[in-house]
């Protein structure tokens, strides 16, 4: 039987992201600099309004200068992290 994954939370990514941006103490307008991506995507995608690919999602990543991977996770419910 094959069991099927949650899915994916955008809102709980978006809050990730944002988190981070304002651990690493740079602005959105700042952060869009770095990466790439426009302040008004960031914005939305912050506000769990928008999709990330996964190249925009690593370009946010280098722009935090941390690892893609551990936000593209934090998009799991934690029940599917685990497994």
């Amino acid at each position: 039987m094959i069991t099927q994954r949650p899915a994916y939370d955008y809102a709980a990514l978006g809050v990730a992201i944002s988190k981070a941006r304002r651990a690493a103490e740079l602005t959105v307008e700042a952060l869009g600099e770095r990466s790439g991506v426009s302040r008004r995507h960031l914005i939305d995608i912050e506000q769990g309004n928008k999709k990330v690919s996964a190249g925009l999602l690593y370009a946010i990543a280098a722009g935090l200068g941390i690892d893609g991977g551990d936000l593209f996770r934090e998009g799991y419910p934690d029940s599917a992290r685990d497994s």
